[in-house]
C-alpha cells in the first residue's frame, strides 16, 4: 500500500497498485455493446469545481445551526454538542461491476479467462476461508460463527483488548448472508457466452474483522468471501471523537455511543464539529487503505496478484447517523419534558413507533446514583438504567428518532439506511454535502416537534379558516372542522408533515383513505388535489420548488396542531362528561383529569345559567 505525504497544505500519494492500475487499465466493451470504462478510481485530488462546493457546504456545517426546540428549552439546558455517529462505507472493485470488467480482471489474474468458471471462483473463496483460519488458529485470534440476526458489535465486544495501546486484529466472525455472485455461461465448445449475476441472491460466506485503530477505535470491515470480495468498512464517530479528546486533554465522560453528564460539552461540540469538515474525506479514505488490503484482502488476493490485476477499491456511503444531543440541567426536568412532547405528538403526528423499557422509577437531579429500583421488572432489564423511552417515526430509508441517554441527556437522531435517498450522491467525496442534508432534516424535524408540542390559535383563526379563498381566478371553499372529510384530511397533513422529503398528492390520498375507510373510486387523487388547494390558499401548505411535493411549516403545523387538540383534548372530553352521567371515579387522578373535572362542574353551571340543556 502506497503511503500518503503532507507537504504544506497539500497530500502527495506515492505510486501505489492503484496508481498502476489507472495507467494500465483502459475501455473494454460489455455484453450489451456498450463502451464502458474501466478506470472508476476516485481522484487523489478533489477537483476545483468540487472543492469549491464543498467549502461552502463545509462552511455551513461548522456554524452551529440552531433549532426551535433547542431555542425554546435554552434556559433549561448545560450544554449540547451534534455528532456523527455511525458510519457505513461501501468497498467496491468498480472494474467487477459488470460482467466484461470481470472477465477482464480475471485475464490479468490468470493471464487467460479459461479456468474462468463457477467452480474456480467456488475455489478462489474456499482459499480465502482456509487462510484466515490458519492465520487466526497460528495468531491466537479467536474466530467465531454467528446467526444472520446476531449483533456483530455486541458479540465482539467481550474479545476486546484493555490494553489502552493495543492496535490490530483482535476477533473474527463468520456468517452466512446473501450477496450478489457471479455466474458463467459457456457454450458446448467451451466458449463463454454470457457472465450475469445469479438471479436470486445465494447465502456466501461473509466475515467480520473487528480491529482496534489509534484514530478511530473500534473499527469492522465485513467483507464477502466470493470475488470482487464487496467489502463493508463500520465506525462510530463518537470513538473518534473520544480518542481525540483523551490527546487533547478534554473532559469527556462516555455513555455507549454518547457523552454524558460530566463532560466539557462545549469543547466535546467543538471537537465534533471536525468531522463535518472536508478533511473527514482523507481521513476515512486513510483508515480504510490502511487496513482492508493488508488485513483483509490479503487472505484471497496476495499482493503481487493485487498488483498484477490492478484490484483497488473504490468507497462510497452507505449509512449515516446524526444525533443532537441536549444535556438538561436536571435529569426529573428533562423526563417531564420528553413525556410531555410524546403525550401531545403522539396522536397529531400518528407514532406507531413508541417503545418504553423500564429500570429506574426515578431520574436523578444531580446525583446519577439517585432512584430506587422498580422489583417488577428486574427481571426483564438486567443492567441498571432509567426507563428509556424511543418516540420513532420512520419514512422508507430515513429515521427520525428521540429517546435519552444517561440520567440528563436528551438525544434526536436522523437515521440513514442508505445514503441514495437523501439524493446528494453517495460516493465518498460527497460526505460534507450528505451531512448537510442531514442536518437540515434535524433542524426541520425538531421544528416541527416543536410545533406540534407548543401549538396555539391566532385571534380570529376560526373564522378565517372557513372563509373562501381564491388562487388565481379559482375560488376555493374554506376549510370546515365540522366536516370529517376536512378534519381526516388535517390529520393526514400532520403526519406528513414530518416527512423529509415532503409529500406527493397520491400520498396525501391514500393517509386520508386510511383514517376515513373509504376506497380509492369515493376518494382519489383528484380529491386529495383539491383539498391541497385549499390548504395552499391557507398559507398551510407550501408548494416545494421545482417539484410535485408539498411541505408543511412549522408555523402551519402548529396551527393544525392547536386545532386538533382544542378538539380532541378539550371539547369533546368536556362535552362527553356533561352529556353522559357520571360513572365510578377512577383510582388514581391525574393532574389533567382533576382541569377535567373542574371544568365539567363549572361549564354545568354555565349551561344553567344561560338556560342551554345538554342532551
Amino acid at each position: 500500500m502506497g503511503c500518503l505525504i503532507r507537504c504544506g497544505s497539500r497530500h502527495i500519494q506515492c505510486k501505489t497498485s492503484q496508481d498502476l492500475a489507472r495507467q494500465r487499465l483502459g475501455t473494454f466493451p460489455d455484453f450489451a455493446g456498450k463502451v464502458r470504462f474501466a478506470s472508476g478510481e476516485q481522484l487523489s485530488s478533489i477537483p476545483c469545481f468540487l472543492a469549491k462546493s464543498i467549502c461552502r457546504e463545509q462552511g455551513a456545517m461548522d456554524m452551529a445551526v440552531s433549532d426551535a426546540f433547542s431555542e425554546y428549552y435554552t434556559e433549561l439546558l448545560e450544554g449540547t454538542y451534534d455528532c456523527v455517529d455511525r458510519i457505513v462505507l461501501n468497498a467496491f472493485f468498480p472494474f467487477a461491476q459488470t460482467g466484461g470488467g470481470v472477465r477482464n480482471w480475471w485475464r490479468r489474474l490468470h493471464g487467460d479467462d479459461l479456468t474462468l468458471d463457477d467452480e474456480h471462483l467456488r475455489e478462489m473463496a474456499g482459499t480465502f476461508s482456509r487462510r484466515l483460519h490458519a492465520f487466526c488458529a497460528k495468531q491466537g485470534i479467536p474466530i467465531i460463527e454467528a446467526q444472520a440476526r446476531d449483533r456483530k458489535h455486541e458479540l465482539a465486544q467481550p474479545y476486546e483488548p484493555n490494553d489502552p495501546k493495543f492496535c490490530g486484529l483482535f476477533f473474527v466472525i463468520k456468517s452466512n448472508a446473501p450477496a450478489p455472485v457471479w455466474e458463467v455461461k459457456r457454450n458446448g465448445e467451451g466458449r463463454i457466452t454470457e457472465i450475469r449475476h445469479r438471479k436470486s441472491w445465494p447465502y456466501v460466506r461473509h466475515f467480520f474483522f473487528h480491529l482496534i485503530d489509534q484514530e478511530w477505535g473500534h473499527v469492522t470491515i465485513r467483507m464477502c468471501g466470493y470475488p470482487p470480495f464487496g467489502a463493508q468498512v463500520i465506525l462510530n464517530g463518537h470513538e473518534w471523537v473520544e480518542r481525540l479528546a483523551r490527546r487533547k486533554r478534554v473532559v469527556a465522560v462516555k455513555n455507549g455511543n454518547c457523552f454524558i453528564e460530566g463532560s466539557d460539552f462545549s469543547k466535546i461540540s467543538r471537537l465534533a464539529a471536525e468531522l463535518n469538515r472536508v478533511e473527514t474525506i482523507a481521513r476515512l479514505r486513510k483508515l480504510c487503505e490502511r487496513w482492508i488490503y493488508h488485513t483483509c484482502l490479503c487472505f484471497a488476493l496476495p499482493h503481487v496478484d493485487r498488483e498484477r490485476s490492478g484490484f483497488a477499491y473504490q468507497y462510497s456511503v452507505f449509512q449515516l447517523e446524526l444525533s443532537r444531543n441536549l444535556l438538561f440541567r436536571r435529569g426529573t426536568t428533562m423526563d417531564e419534558v420528553y413525556q410531555k412532547l410524546i403525550d401531545r405528538t403522539r396522536v397529531p403526528l400518528a407514532l406507531k413507533h413508541l417503545k418504553t423499557i423500564f429500570g429506574f422509577s426515578h431520574r436523578p437531579h444531580q446525583i446519577a446514583k439517585r432512584g430506587r429500583e422498580r422489583t417488577e421488572v428486574f427481571k426483564a432489564v438486567q443492567a441498571q438504567s432509567y426507563d428509556l423511552t424511543v418516540f420513532k417515526i420512520k419514512w422508507g430509508n430515513l429515521t427520525l428518532k428521540i429517546y435519552d441517554k444517561g440520567g440528563r441527556v436528551l438525544r434526536i437522531e436522523v437515521v440513514v439506511h442508505n445514503a441514495k435517498e437523501l439524493r446528494s450522491g453517495k460516493m465518498l467525496d460527497r460526505l460534507p454535502a450528505l451531512l448537510a442534508r442531514m442536518r437540515d432534516i434535524l433542524v426541520r424535524f425538531l421544528g416541527t416537534i416543536q410545533a406540534a408540542h407548543v401549538s396555539f390559535l391566532d385571534v380570529g383563526a376560526f373564522e378565517g379558516l372557513t372563509e373562501p379563498t381564491t388562487r388565481g381566478t379559482r375560488r376555493l371553499a374554506g376549510i370546515d372542522l365540522n366536516k370529517a372529510r376536512n378534519r381526516h384530511v388535517v390529520d393526514a397533513v400532520v403526519e406528513l408533515s414530518t416527512r423529509p422529503n415532503g409529500f406527493t398528492v397520491a400520498q396525501l390520498a391514500e393517509a386520508v383513505r386510511q383514517r376515513s375507510g373509504q376506497d380509492a373510486n369515493t376518494y382519489s387523487a383528484r380529491n386529495a388535489a383539491y383539498d391541497a388547494a385549499k390548504m395552499l390558499g391557507k398559507m398551510l401548505l407550501r408548494r416545494i420548488e421545482r417539484s410535485r411535493r408539498y411541505a408543511v411549516d412549522p408555523p402551519a403545523v402548529r396551527t393544525l396542531c392547536a386545532y386538533l387538540l382544542l378538539r380532541e383534548k378539550i371539547i369533546k372530553p368536556l362535552l362527553a362528561g356533561i352529556v353522559r352521567p357520571p360513572g365510578r371515579p377512577p383510582k388514581v387522578h391525574t393532574t389533567l383529569d382533576q382541569h377535567y373535572v373542574a371544568l365539567r362542574e363549572e361549564l354545568r353551571r354555565t349551561f344553567q345559567t344561560i338556560g342551554l340543556a345538554a342532551t
